[in-house]
C-alpha cells in the first residue's frame, strides 16, 4: 500500500493538492457569480465579464441593472459573468410569409450555454416567479444529474434542495443618494426637495439576491454568512415568527434594533427536508460551500494531472488516494474538522470493485477473493473511491447555564 513518502512517480499532483489545501480559505473567498439581468431593447443577448465596476460599460445597460450589478460587486466576489436579455415589453417582429416565427429569448438560453462554463452562484434579479421557480429546478437537476457545484439563489421558492437558498425578505429600503444631494442643495430643507425624488429606494426579494449571490461567493470559508450585516439597508419586511421561516429553509433578513443593522439571521439554504444521506448538516450554506469546494478540487486534478496520463493500476489508485489524503491534512482547522476522533480519508470503493467484478467477468466471483484481491482488481479506465469527511461549522448557537 502506497503512503505518501512513496509518492515519488506524481509528486507535481502533491504539490497541487497542498497548495489547493493552504489556499482554500482565500479561494473560496472568490466566487464566481452569474447574473441574468433583461435588459436589451431588441430581442438579443449580450454577455460581460465584469470583474469590478470599472468593467461595467458606460452605455447599454440601465440605470437599475447598473445599481443591481454594483450590489453583486459590493460582496466582492471574483467576478460577475453577465448575461442579459431582452425586457418583457420587447415585441417579436411578425414572419414574412414562409419565415419561421421569432421567439423571445429567455432565461431557458442563457441556462443551456452555462452547463460546461465554471461558476458558484447564480441569481436572476430581474426574473418574474416562474424565472425564479425555473432556475431553481435548473441548479437542483445540474447537481443531481451531472454533480455539478453551482447554487442558485432565488425568491420566494422553496426548493428544498441544499444548492438553492431561498431568500425571502421583502421591501428592502436604502438611503437614496439623489434624495441626499437634493437636500443639501435645498439647504437641508426638507420642504424644498422636489416630491419626485424619494428619500429611499425600495427592492424586492428578487432584485436583492443580487446583493446576496455576491456576499455568498465573496465569503471566505473560515467563518458563516449568518449575521453578516447589510449596512446599506434601513429597514425591511418583519417577521411574526421568523424561526419558524428559517426552519422552512428561508435564508432571511433580521433587525435587532442593537445598533449594529440589518443582519442575515441565519446563513441556510432551502433544504428543510432531511433524511440519511442529507442529514441537517446539509442545510447550512458554510458546509455545502466547503464540500463543492473540496469536490471541485479533486475532480479538477484528477482531470488535470490523471485522466489520459496515468495508468489505472492498484498501485497508482493508491497514489492518488495518498495525495488527498495530504490535501484533507491541509484542510484540517476552518474546513474540516481537525479532531483525532474524527476521520478525513479516501479509500477504495471495495463493494463497488466487486460489482465491477461481477458484471464485467463472469468467470470471476468475488465471494471466493480476499480482500486485497477484491481491492487489486482491473477496473479498466473506472477509478472507484469512497471516503468521509466532516466539514467544521461556525459557531451560531450559544447555551451558558449560570449558577449562583
Amino acid at each position: 500500500m502506497a503512503n505518501e513518502a512513496q509518492v515519488f512517480g506524481l509528486p507535481e499532483v502533491i504539490i497541487n493538492f497542498r497548495t489547493k489545501s493552504t489556499t482554500a480559505i482565500a479561494r473560496s473567498a472568490r466566487g464566481i457569480v452569474v447574473m441574468i439581468l433583461k435588459n436589451e431593447t431588441t430581442n438579443t443577448s449580450k454577455f460581460y465579464r465584469i470583474n469590478d465596476s470599472t468593467d461595467i460599460p458606460d452605455t447599454g445597460i440601465t440605470d437599475k441593472n447598473v445599481t443591481l450589478i454594483k450590489k453583486c460587486l459590493k460582496g466582492i466576489p471574483l467576478r460577475i459573468l453577465l448575461y442579459t436579455l431582452p425586457k418583457d415589453d420587447v415585441e417579436i417582429p411578425t414572419p414574412a410569409e414562409g419565415e419561421e416565427p421569432e421567439t423571445l429569448l429567455n432565461q431557458a438560453d442563457i441556462l443551456r450555454q452555462l452547463h460546461d462554463v465554471k461558476w458558484n452562484y447564480i441569481c436572476n434579479p430581474t426574473g418574474n416567479t416562474t424565472d425564479q421557480h425555473d432556475l431553481a429546478d435548473w441548479v437542483k437537476q445540474e447537481r443531481t444529474l451531472k454533480r455539478k457545484t453551482f447554487k442558485a439563489v432565488v425568491a420566494n421558492y422553496d426548493a428544498d434542495h441544499e444548492g438553492v437558498i431561498n431568500f425571502t425578505t421583502g421591501n428592502l429600503r436604502e438611503a437614496n443618494p439623489a434624495y441626499h444631494d437634493a437636500l443639501l442643495a435645498a439647504d437641508g430643507k426638507v420642504e424644498n426637495v422636489p416630491n419626485t425624488i424619494p428619500e429611499y429606494l425600495t427592492y424586492t426579494a428578487a432584485e436583492y439576491t443580487a446583493r446576496i449571490a455576491g456576499v455568498l461567493a465573496g465569503l471566505a470559508l473560515d467563518r458563516s454568512a449568518t449575521y453578516y450585516e447589510l449596512e446599506e439597508v434601513v429597514d425591511c419586511d418583519k417577521y411574526d415568527d421568523i424561526d419558524s421561516h428559517i426552519n422552512n429553509g428561508e435564508l432571511c433578513l433580521i433587525d435587532e434594533f442593537d445598533g449594529n443593522g440589518v443582519k442575515i439571521a441565519r446563513a441556510c439554504n432551502s433544504l428543510h427536508t432531511f433524511t440519511t444521506d442529507k442529514g441537517q448538516d446539509f442545510r447550512f450554506i458554510k458546509i455545502i460551500e466547503a464540500v463543492d469546494m473540496i469536490t471541485d478540487d479533486i475532480r479538477d486534478t484528477f482531470k488535470n494531472d490523471y485522466v489520459g496520463k496515468v495508468i489505472n493500476d492498484y498501485n497508482h489508485k493508491m497514489l492518488f488516494i495518498a495525495a488527498i489524503g495530504v490535501y484533507f491534512r491541509g484542510l484540517k482547522g476552518n474546513v474540516l474538522d481537525a479532531s483525532d476522533t474524527v476521520k478525513n480519508y479516501v479509500d477504495i470503493d471495495e463493494e463497488a470493485q466487486k460489482d465491477y467484478i461481477k458484471l464485467h467477468n463472469s468467470d470471476d466471483d468475488p465471494s471466493e477473493m480476499t480482500v486485497q484481491e477484491i481491492r487489486e482488481y482491473n477496473t479498466g479506465t473506472h477509478v472507484y473511491l469512497q471516503g468521509r469527511v466532516t466539514p467544521v461549522n461556525a459557531m451560531e448557537d450559544l447555551q451558558i447555564n449560570l449558577v449562583m
